[in-house]
């Protein structure tokens, strides 16, 4: 059993108390655990779907970005890949080229079509707070974290930890963004 105060003078309360009897303020039972994000998240079903399809569209833009990459990258090594076919796999160079190319094709399709080819096929579309239609510049901001991965994962952790409305990363709260 847990030990209840009072909010407004401190006086400890008695288990069942519905007013202090102390100062006389009504006593309002706020559960920590309830407005957990975790706690939230198992509660609701259309949540954990809403992540499940952002997750899936995540994969194809990735595998679309990770094609796109390996191509541009094939036209211009290729003089280095004719010269040396092993100096052509330069473990920098892919990622670095990958990380450019998600910060630019997800603000541009978000900006033209509102979703990237992955959201549009699960249903899923970019929209600010207000249901407007993103400008360049917030949807380039919500999608900076995207040139690594490490910078994504904590751009969505702190924005299901600090934030009220969990379909939002912490970018989608700088933007005023959300994926509907």
């Amino acid at each position: 059993m847990f030990k209840i105060y009072c909010s407004r003078c401190g006086e400890k309360l008695p288990d069942d108390s519905k007013f202090c009897p102390n100062c006389g303020t009504a006593v309002k039972l706020e559960v920590a655990s309830e407005s957990s994000f975790v706690v939230r998240f198992e509660k609701d079903p259309r949540l954990q779907e809403h992540w499940i399809k952002r997750a899936v569209a995540y994969v194809i833009d990735s595998i679309i970005v990770w094609v796109a990459t390996t191509i541009i990258l094939a036209i211009i090594r290729l003089p280095v890949f004719i010269a040396n076919p092993v100096a052509f796999f330069n473990i920098f160079s892919f990622p670095f080229a990958m990380g450019l190319l998600y910060i630019l094709y997800f603000p541009i399709a978000e900006t033209m079509h509102g979703a990237t080819i992955g959201k549009s096929l699960l249903g899923l579309k970019v929209v600010t707070k207000t249901g407007g239609k993103l400008s360049f510049e917030k949807a380039f901001i919500r999608n900076i974290s995207k040139i690594h991965w490490v910078l994504l994962l904590l751009d969505l952790i702190g924005g299901l930890v600090t934030s009220t409305d969990l379909h939002q990363k912490y970018s989608d709260r700088i933007t005023n963004t959300t994926v509907a």
